[in-house]
């Protein structure tokens, strides 16, 4: 069995000046970032090259549009029967599949790519084949299999795409909060865990029987015993299995990294360097062709309760290293603004599961535009028309540039 320290330190990551507030350029873009600044730097650590952003120099702020970062989207209506209803959830894509989930008591839900409704996977509940809240899920449509990851997991739930329940696979040590990546050439599967204190590994890679292949050990990555804590990964990049260990509680210095479970490495690749004490709130997202990222401070609402403030923006560049603030609008829907935008980007997709009337309020608001060209007007009128209240929700789904 091998084990490897291979990790970024936070000695690493320079503390520069500068707060994560944009400033008052605020321009649209429609090429992008080429009029930006310079925001980052490559930095050789070992045998990775990691992009390590200069956040004092963050100084523009720009209005981008979706088409910028995607291709046009697909508006999927979904399946009106009773049986079909979903609500907010995340949307996992395959060629052919959407999958739904939630963690509002509903078991996951299968359409087809038009939004046909075609069966539930597995049900709510504690007994075999059931699941309580989940914290990751994998669609492989190639392999006919769906792969659904509990909270405090001992083992990977298993369903084909009938719904039907098969073994499911142990895992070598019970998983708090993990994502997952499932191998089926060579049979392995390689997890990244939220690395509480105690914890022997912060990743592995194991066989489908649950026998371990090779770990890394948590060194500074081991988190307090807070489930405000998060680990996250988001597929944007193909080939890649990026991964977020971030902590709020308390914040600290960190990075964006790919796991490459082939050689059992952590491999850093991005950072934002803070001057701030503490730390604000912070998250980062990799994109085939930039990163980004969002930071906020915590604004106590009780005794015991924090929430963020609302959140400061940011992408950059992979190639030109330069970056700004953003403000994200889907011009494909008259340039309406796009809420919480860096969490609309997984699995090479930007996606949104919206209610009938949420998008109907924001295309009302899109008409109100005197800038419309008539063809783009008669489109968004046309799509406002097929919106019923109490139909099922909506998907909008564009793939992502290369």
């Amino acid at each position: 069995m091998k084990k490897s320290k291979h990790l970024i330190t936070g000695s690493l990551c320079i503390l520069l000046a500068g707060s994560c507030q944009q400033n008052s350029h605020n321009t649209y873009y429609s090429d992008g970032l080429e009029s930006c600044p310079v925001v980052a730097s490559y930095v050789q650590i070992g045998d990775d090259q990691v992009l390590s952003c200069d956040q004092k120099w963050l100084t523009d702020s720009l209005q981008l549009p979706l088409s910028f970062l995607t291709e046009k989207p697909e508006i999927i209506h979904l399946d009106n029967r009773d049986e079909a209803l979903i609500s907010d959830g995340r949307v996992l894509v395959s060629d052919n599949y959407l999958l739904v989930w939630n963690n509002h008591q509903n078991p996951f839900k299968l359409f087809d790519r038009k939004g046909k409704f075609l069966t539930a996977i597995g049900s709510y509940g504690q007994g075999p084949g059931e699941y309580l809240n989940v914290y990751d899920a994998s669609l492989d449509e190639k392999n006919n299999r769906i792969y659904i990851l509990p909270w405090q997991s001992a083992q990977l739930l298993v369903y084909d795409l009938e719904g039907n329940s098969l073994p499911s696979i142990p895992l070598c040590l019970r998983v708090p909060k993990g994502t997952f990546h499932i191998d089926i050439r060579d049979s392995t599967i390689a997890v990244v865990v939220l690395p509480f204190e105690g914890m022997p590994a912060v990743a592995w890679t194991q066989d489908f029987h649950g026998n371990r292949k090779a770990y890394i050990e948590p060194a500074h990555l081991t988190a307090p015993q807070d489930f405000s804590n998060e680990v996250t990964t988001n597929n944007n990049v193909s080939g890649t299995y990026d991964v977020n260990i971030f902590c709020i509680i308390p914040t600290r210095v960190d990075s964006l990294y790919h796991y490459d479970y082939k050689n059992n490495r952590l491999r850093p690749c991005f950072t934002l360097n803070f001057s701030e004490d503490p730390i604000p709130w912070h998250s980062y997202l990799e994109l085939p062709n930039h990163y980004m990222g969002d930071a906020s401070h915590p604004v106590q609402e009780s005794e015991m309760t924090f929430v963020p403030s609302p959140p400061s923006y940011y992408i950059i560049d992979k190639k030109s290293r330069k970056g700004a603030f953003f403000r994200l609008y889907n011009d494909y829907l008259g340039d309406t603004e796009i809420d919480w935008p860096i969490y609309s980007f997984y699995n090479g997709y930007f996606i949104k599961n919206m209610e009938p009337a949420n998008l109907k309020s924001t295309l009302e608001d899109a008409l109100k535009a005197s800038n419309l060209s008539e063809e783009k007007r008669q489109e968004l009128t046309a799509l406002h028309e097929s919106l019923r209240e109490n139909d099922n929700n909506v998907v909008i789904l564009a793939r992502l540039k290369e």
